[in-house]
């Protein structure tokens, strides 16, 4: 198999989509650091090749690339013979499919056809296979498995390996023998592989159960005929309360009705006379509301006239106060106009003033006094002249706002149809005692209707009075039944011992029912069925005891053929790795063994003279020592698939001399396998085709 293109989009390091061509032989994908995206690469192979596309694993799913909402998705081209394919997943489609390149026919999108024909061309059936052998990380130098598999993927790999290993000594169809053993080892000591340990569990238990059952059985009868007696007396003690208890419900029932009828029939009394009470509100209402819209249709939704009517009549007696007070004013100003004794007495002082001044200086004060006299009465007298003109003016204003005011009472006494106030005032008050009275009956019948409009009352009043009559007359038909209260106490007692003892005896029947519904009463049938199904169970005890006792033999004479062919194998591994381990250690080591139980490698070593496990070793060491097994398992197990090898910088420990040993079996190998060596370092730039992921 040779990969040939791979394009990447949104997997771990490689964000948006990249594409990627390899060459046969030896591939060096080179980056510059540890976040180029090599080991993304890797694994989109891996992915690419064994991945289920619609899993929901969240590991899975976490190999999106950080800061991508949209989920991976890998194309990979390969040739295999002279065929070219395609092979494409996507998790964002949840789909996968594989593609004839040539003709561009889509072979299949089957995730299980595609897994198949990838173990048909790899000859690696699963991933966790292919992991262990073709493809290695650095972190997984030192162990075959990849750390973190399941203990049941472990073992579906460990099996593999170990079934094609057997295959390769044997030449025969690979058989997991290892299986094959458990599978026998479980029938014989574990309960859940349903094998003969499973059986003779089951017998056994089977056995206590009926051992147990057994003596109750023989009880059985006594207590079902001791049973059956309780239920006839039961049975006939019901029938006598059945008899006498249905006459005295009756007779307490109809006392019971006689009494809610009584009760029934006085609330309805009650309610008649309310509606007698009702009816009478209604008319009375009704008659008032005519003589309203008769005789005071003109005071009826005129609410606003009246209350301007009001208002102006208001107003005109305020403005006629006013005017009595101005009245009054304008009398006690007449009477306080300045005297005319000062006017005379000034106008004589000033003449005698006068005519004195020509006999006497002295005189002239005489003049003067006079003519002060004389200014003073002037000014007194304009100031009471301005006076009265002022109360003439506002009188004359108070006279023009009382006409304009009583015309205006005048107009709306008018639109009433009334010409004088005091008969509109009587009228009005007779209008609005009826209004009074009116509420207070509206009040009164709402107080029985309720809510309800007069209709809706009346029609569920309509028969009422029927209702009454014959509540009467069914009365009348029970009170020949009516018990006085303490007869009516001692049956109502009598009814409840008597139902008490109903319930009391239909819950033991009830019980007994079904005592007998999960009881057989033949026990002497279900014991002859325990003793028969005992005697079976013996005859199959024996059967499965022999059976375990051939599973036994079976799996030792497997057991020792499975260790002897196993060992044939990891021989023929040991040689393999030997001869490459001594070509990349320059001989130092080369005697190598392999523990068969679980691929386990010990090599000799020459400054302590025996066997020690390579992980013993520099780590260095032992990453030579894994990759060769790598290699050789590669060989052996893979049908001769030639699956490319994918090399995660396996090789960083190495030191340089040993390095060089290892270039030239990278070349060798690469003649027959597919090399993708996935590397930070410059030592390999010369050794075959570089592919920069920078």
């Amino acid at each position: 198999m040779i990969l040939t293109r791979i394009r990447v989009k949104n997997l771990k390091a490689i964000t948006q989509s990249r594409t990627i061509s390899f060459s046969p032989g030896l591939n060096i994908v080179k980056g510059s650091d540890n976040e180029a995206g090599k080991s993304s690469l890797r694994v989109a192979i891996t992915k690419a090749l064994f991945q289920d596309p619609t899993t929901t694993s969240k590991d899975i799913l976490g190999l999106t690339s950080w800061g991508t909402d949209e989920p991976w998705e890998i194309e990979l081209d390969f040739q295999t013979d002279s065929e070219s394919y395609r092979i494409t997943k996507s998790i964002r489609d949840r789909s996968c499919q594989l593609i004839d390149i040539g003709s561009s026919k889509v072979i299949t999108t089957n995730k299980n056809a595609i897994t198949a024909k990838i173990a048909e061309i790899t000859g690696c059936p699963s991933e966790i296979f292919f992991v262990s052998t073709a493809c290695l990380e650095q972190e997984e130098m030192i162990r075959l498995i990849p750390q973190g598999t399941t203990d049941t993927e472990w073992q579906k790999a460990f099996g593999t390996i170990n079934k094609r290993l057997q295959a390769k000594i044997s030449g025969s169809e690979e058989a997991d023998v290892t299986n094959i053993l458990s599978r026998l080892y479980s029938k014989t000591h574990h309960k859940d592989a349903r094998g003969p340990k499973w059986q003779l569990e089951r017998i056994a238990d089977r056995i206590a159960i009926l051992h147990s059952q057994k003596s109750p059985h023989e009880n059985k009868v006594n207590m079902v005929m001791a049973n059956r007696r309780e239920l006839n007396k039961i049975e006939k003690e019901l029938e006598e309360v059945n008899k006498e208890l249905p006459p005295k419900q009756q007779v307490m029932e109809k006392n019971d009705r006689i009494l809610k009828l009584q009760q029934d029939i006085e609330r309805d009394k009650t309610q008649y006379d309310n509606v007698k009470r009702a009816r009478k509100h209604k008319h009375d209402l009704d008659k008032i509301d005519y003589d309203l819209e008769k005789e005071f249709a003109c005071f009826i939704g005129s609410e606003d006239r009246i209350n301007k009517l009001e208002t102006a009549k208001n107003e005109l007696q305020n403005l006629d106060q006013q005017k009595s007070s101005l009245g009054e004013r304008a009398g006690k100003r007449l009477t306080q106009r300045p005297a005319s004794w000062i006017l005379a007495s000034g106008i004589g002082g000033l003449v005698a003033g006068l005519i004195g001044l020509i006999a006497s200086k002295y005189l002239g004060i005489l003049a003067a006094a006079g003519f002060l006299l004389l200014i003073y009465w002037l000014i007194s007298y304009m100031a009471w002249k301005q006076q009265i003109r002022s109360i003439s003016s506002d009188a004359a204003e108070l006279e023009s706002k009382m006409q304009e005011k009583d015309h205006a009472v005048k107009g709306i006494l008018s639109s009433f149809g009334f010409n004088d106030y005091t008969e509109y005032l009587s009228q009005f008050k007779t209008y609005d005692a009826l209004k009074k009275k009116r509420k207070e009956i509206a009040d009164m019948l709402r107080g029985i209707t309720g809510d309800r409009d007069w209709s809706e009352f009346e029609k569920e009043n309509a028969d009422l009075e029927i209702g009454i009559s014959a509540k009467q007359e069914e009365l009348k038909q029970l009170l020949p039944f009516k018990k006085d209260p303490l007869d009516l106490q001692k049956l109502k007692n009598e009814v409840d011992r008597l139902q008490r003892k109903k319930a009391e005896l239909e819950g033991k029947k009830r019980g007994l029912d079904t005592f007998f519904g999960y009881t057989d009463a033949d026990a002497t049938d279900q014991l002859t069925g325990i003793e028969e199904e005992l005697k079976w169970l013996g005859q199959e005890k024996e059967f499965w005891e022999r059976k375990r006792n051939v599973f036994e033999i079976t799996r030792e004479a497997l057991d020792e053929a499975h260790k002897k062919t196993l060992s044939k194998a990891t021989h023929v591994l040991e040689q393999e790795l030997g001869q490459y381990v001594s070509i990349i250690t320059n001989g130092r080591y080369s005697q190598v063994k392999i523990d068969e139980g679980n691929l386990s490698i010990q090599t000799f070593s020459p400054e302590k003279g025996e066997l020690v496990d390579v992980t013993q070793l520099s780590r260095a060491t032992q990453d030579q020592f894994y990759i060769c097994a790598r290699f050789a398992l590669v060989k052996l197990i893979t049908k001769g698939k030639q699956p490319p090898l994918l090399l995660d910088d396996p090789f960083v420990n190495f030191h340089l001399k040993r390095l060089e040993k290892t270039i030239p079996l990278l070349q060798e190998l690469a003649k027959e396998n597919q090399i993708l060596l996935f590397t930070c370092s410059d030592a390999f730039d010369n050794c075959g085709n570089v592919i920069s992921v920078d």
